[in-house]
């Protein structure tokens, strides 16, 4: 020890009024044994009273003196322990790490401003806290609850043992952020050997942890829903799978696919579609069970895994449960958007199945599903795969068509029952497959559609029918012109490159848009009224003629149908069958036609077999038909030997 650590009242000799006042003292009593002395003791004892004064007074000297040494060591003492701590926290303060000491109890003792810090406490928040047990949430890496008994704190209060490296969570006190650390506690021990305090130093990790749950994002899970990816979803079901015969319980998949989300894309955007991507996750996490995983596999599919079924009816009631979650509308950018998902649900009950044809068979039942109408339910059977396997070939076969230049087109021709006459044509798509030739419609467009290759189809089918068009009408000049009449798919009319192909088709050919009818199905109308009613809007602008086909058996509301700037109304053939055979069908189309003509439309016929049907249909005042009645649809050079004959029916 230095001087200038001892306080200013330490001296390493007494003060020096000691030195006069214990020598007046001194002389004092010689002075008072010399003049008093003897009439207390006698001559004989005045040198041993005045030596034991003397000593009696050097003992107090020497005592006072002891007195000022020890206080004055103490109070250096306490002044060198006060500096000790002060240079100790400065110390602690200046460390990267957060540091707290705490008592047995877990009350803090101290804590330094990093550890205030990393918690977001304040320090008298800090030390009304019981940190053997405190009020937060504290996570282990895996991102599950880390039980107290694990926390490092009462590890080293259990043990008496140096707890280090463990890696826990705990949310940010002031913004709600999870934070991470690297903790390490040190037991320190009283006289008795027992526990008394304990040092808790923590690494903030948070930028680590950060950048490897980055890493696994990347690798294991879906960077926009952060759902479990393929890779992930797939290493589940093979543990589960695994799991399967031990626990005597079922496993399954159900695959989910969006319906028309394409339609989401093409007309909203793509981060439109995204959002409702996100939106539809977080509906499904929320229908599912805790041991229940759900992973996306890409674009809109979505497949979860169920674990410990008893019967597949535990599958299916989760399967509803999310169709039911989809019945509510999704909102993006303030605008309400109603989407479904066709599912199908595949049950393994072998350890010895495949993961990959675990998922191959839900999804086969999804598209069975998806074919029997949006939003459905199938489970797989095995003779689904035969169908699939067929329908894949399908597909894979209908790519190769448009590149081979294997479709043509038909024409049927639309007969004007006021003079007999044919005044336009209807365009029909046919298949000449190499092998199975001619493939009727039914057989490949629904998987087109589903697909999407029905847009290049519909883009093809459009530029042929205004092509034939053309050269019908500089070869066979009639006037008015005759019209060519074009079926647009649901997928085609939501699709905005559609009025791109159909100007482009125009101004190619040079032929008259006025002479251009395109036809929509009520049902695809409906779909979505007002996107539908901008669409034609478009369309009318450009003087290209509406048709809505099959009508009657869609939903059509008469409020939209009276703002939709449509020419005509197709009746269905299936009214037109009945015309004469039951008061009902003959009821329908005249009703239709009535309304059509309230409305400044014309009415087409479809389906006229019969001359009987034909002559009900003028008395009636529909205005054009078309049917075998008249012609079947024919090869382009067959309708031009038909135009030849200019016949009248």
């Amino acid at each position: 020890m230095t001087p200038t650590h001892l306080p200013k009242t330490f001296r390493r000799r007494p003060p020096l009024w000691m030195v006069p006042l214990f020598a007046v003292v001194a002389v004092l009593w010689v002075f008072f044994v010399w003049r008093w002395g003897a009439r207390f003791t006698g001559d004989a004892s005045l040198v041993g009273l005045l030596l034991l004064g003397l000593g009696g007074i050097g003992v107090v000297a020497a005592l006072m003196i002891h007195t000022h040494v020890r206080t004055s060591l103490a109070a250096a003492g306490q002044t060198v322990r006060e500096d000790a701590e002060r240079d100790f926290e400065v110390f602690l303060n200046l460390l990267p790490v957060g540091t707290e000491i705490t008592d047995a109890t877990g009350r803090l003792l101290y804590c330094n401003q990093k550890a205030l810090e990393f918690f977001g406490l304040s320090e008298t928040a800090a030390k009304t806290l019981d940190w053997t047990h405190p009020d937060f949430l504290v996570l282990q890496p895996d991102g599950n609850p880390m039980e107290p008994s694990d926390r490092p704190l009462n590890r080293a209060l259990l043990t008496g043992r140096r707890v280090q490296d463990v890696v826990l969570g705990v949310e940010h006190e002031k913004d709600g952020d999870w934070v991470w650390a690297s903790v390490s506690a040190e037991p320190r021990f009283d006289e008795a050997g027992r526990v008394n305090q304990v040092i808790v130093t923590f690494e903030d990790v948070t930028k680590k942890r950060t950048a490897e749950t980055e890493l696994a994002i990347q690798t294991f899970r879906d960077r926009l829903t952060s759902l479990p990816n393929r890779t992930l979803f797939m290493e589940r079901l093979a543990q589960a799978i695994l799991r399967t015969e031990r626990r005597k319980l079922s496993t399954a998949v159900l695959f989910l696919d969006m319906d028309r989300f394409k339609v989401v894309n093409d007309s909203l955007g793509h981060e439109s579609g995204d959002h409702l991507l996100v939106q539809v996750a977080k509906r499904l996490r929320g229908c599912l069970r805790p041991e229940d995983t759900v992973a996306r596999l890409g674009g809109d599919e979505f497949v979860i895994l169920f674990e410990d079924l008893i019967t597949i009816n535990d599958g299916l009631n989760v399967a509803e449960r999310v169709s039911e979650s989809m019945k509510e509308p999704f909102l993006l950018d303030s605008q309400e958007i109603y989407a479904t998902c066709s599912m199908g649900l595949a049950l393994c009950t072998l350890a010895s199945t495949s993961p990959s044809d675990l998922v191959r068979d839900a999804e086969v039942a999804m598209y069975r599903a998806k074919a029997r109408g949006e939003g459905g339910i199938e489970i797989f059977d095995p003779s689904m795969n035969s169908q699939a396997l067929e329908r894949f070939q399908i597909e894979g076969e209908l790519r190769r068509a448009l590149e081979r230049n294997e479709f043509i087109l038909f024409y049927q021709p639309l007969v004007s029952l006021r003079t007999g006459l044919i005044e336009g044509w209807e365009a029909l798509i046919r298949w000449k497959h190499p092998e199975k030739g001619m493939v009727p419609p039914l057989n490949f467009i629904p998987l087109a559609e589903e697909t999407g290759l029905i847009v290049p189809i519909g883009k093809w089918v459009i530029e042929e029918a205004i092509r034939q068009a053309t050269k019908w009408h500089s070869d066979f000049h009639s006037e008015p012109p005759r019209l060519m009449n074009v079926n647009i798919s649901g997928r085609q009319f939501q699709h905005r490159e559609l009025i791109t192909t159909v100007t482009e088709a125009l101004d190619i050919t040079g032929f008259e848009a006025s002479c251009l009818k395109l036809e929509i199905t009520e049902s695809v109308m409906m779909r979505d009224p007002l996107a539908s009613l901008e669409a034609m809007k478009v369309f009318r602008g450009l003087d290209i003629h509406l048709v809505i086909d099959d009508f009657g058996t869609g939903y059509s509301s008469l409020s939209y149908l009276k703002r939709f700037p449509v020419d005509t109304l197709k009746v269905d053939k299936s009214f037109v069958d009945g015309l004469g055979k039951d008061a009902e069908s003959t009821a329908i189309v005249g009703a239709v036609i009535s309304l059509a003509k309230s409305l400044g439309m014309r009415v087409t016929a479809e389906g006229i077999e019969t001359s009987e049907q034909l002559e009900m249909l003028r008395a009636l005042n529909c205005d054009q038909g078309q049917g075998y009645f008249f012609s079947r649809p024919l090869p382009a050079a067959q309708a031009e030997e038909l135009l030849a004959k200019n016949p009248v029916w």
